[in-house]
């Protein structure tokens, strides 16, 4: 009789098994760790394009024949590709090598190879451009284009003043639920990256915007099972493609065509810090782990800043640009104001549920840590 072996996992040659099979369970660990679906499809859909290159290429695609090699000449294949008359940009490529490595970096860990194949390689430098936040006179193109005494004026005027006002992420905006806008106390709870929930309020010009919305022109929804708070004309939740499309046409329609989502992200996080905005109060709104974001929108609120007193030789510092209307109805930061705030998610220990103390803070401060900065962005 044939003596049977116990095999151990460590003595097994898994350079055999296909890359697509590692793809697969690569993905179905993502899922497993609680990755948010954007996250799961990012990685698998910058996997499986490494794994099509290589069969078109008629090259191996079992794990032992795939190395730094084969993953730097698909570098060199991306900048070479044409996308709608336009090579890839450096961004993209470099996301691409940071999905590889990720993927190298569980296959290590897990043990189906002896280290990390691209432990040497790093992802191309890119160039870091500093984006221009919008412009008073943009933001006054965008509202005078919003026709808010129809239903789509008012639900349009709505998200652009909640973009705005927030700094409120794409998918957050899109996936806000009808019951965690809290209108009359001026804050709402949103689900941002990671799974992180947090509370972020609002002004009041804001808050007029939403409440004309809400109660005049929001459509009922079509079915119980639609709780979002910005629907469509026929009572459908309105996905991330359909606002999207939605700033593409405004953006046509008032010649501001660099507009997108993120960059009214962009223009709240700099006009925060211009007004004199706390930058641990804008990583809270924000939902950022780390101040490193923060950063770099700081510096972009300091050029900004030394710009405008260029502009404006006699005008002190901190009162740049209060010749124009909407920055007439700046204020001060309060006094203690951020602090007390940063005191009181101290006390609640990083969770974010203590929806009554915030809902008493912000009645005790009226927002006016918040939205001085915001108001001068938003006039109606």
């Amino acid at each position: 009789m044939k003596a049977r072996k116990n095999f151990r996992w460590e003595d097994m040659e898994k350079g055999g098994i296909e890359l697509g099979q590692l793809i697969q369970h690569y993905e179905v660990f993502n899922r497993s760790e609680g990755k948010s679906p954007q996250t799961v499809s990012w990685y698998s859909e910058a996997l499986n394009a490494f794994l099509r290159w290589l069969q078109m290429e008629n090259m191996p695609t079992r794990l032992g024949n795939v190395g730094e090699n084969e993953v730097r000449a698909f570098v060199l294949y991306l900048y070479s590709k044409i996308i709608r008359g336009k090579p890839l940009s450096k961004h993209s490529v470099a996301n691409r090598v940071r999905a590889l490595r990720g993927f190298y970096s569980w296959l290590a860990w897990k043990g189906y190879t002896d280290g990390h194949v691209l432990a040497d390689f790093k992802p191309p430098k890119t160039t870091q451009l500093l984006v221009e936040p919008l412009t008073p006179q943009e933001i006054d193109q965008l509202f005078s284009n919003i026709n808010q005494s129809t239903a789509l004026g008012a639900r349009n005027g709505a998200i652009l003043a909640l973009f705005l006002d927030t700094g409120i992420r794409l998918s957050e905006l899109a996936n806000l639920k009808e019951a965690d806008v809290h209108l009359d106390q001026r804050y709402f709870k949103v689900l941002g990256k990671g799974s992180k929930e947090r509370i972020v309020p609002f002004g009041a010009d804001c808050q007029k915007t939403l409440l004309h919305y809400y109660y005049h022109f929001r459509q009922r929804p079509a079915h119980q099972g639609i709780d979002t708070f910005f629907l469509t004309l026929d009572g459908y939740s309105m996905t991330t493609t359909a606002v999207k499309s939605m700033i593409r046409r405004l953006a046509k329609a008032a010649n501001v065509p660099r507009i997108h989502p993120h960059l009214f992200r962009h223009t709240y996080a700099t006009r925060f810090l211009l007004n004199g905005g706390d930058v641990f109060l804008l990583k809270h709104n924000l939902g950022h782990s780390t101040l490193m974001m923060v950063e770099h929108y700081r510096h972009i609120a300091s050029r900004c800043s030394l710009r405008e007193e260029k502009s404006n030789p006699g005008t002190p510092k901190g009162d740049a640009g209060t010749n124009n209307k909407s920055s007439q109805k700046l204020q001060p930061v309060p006094a203690g104001a951020c602090e007390r705030y940063l005191i009181m998610l101290k006390s609640s220990v990083g969770k974010l549920s203590h929806f009554a103390d915030c809902q008493q803070w912000l009645v005790h401060s009226e927002g006016t840590a918040f939205h001085p900065h915001s108001q001068a962005l938003i006039d109606f």
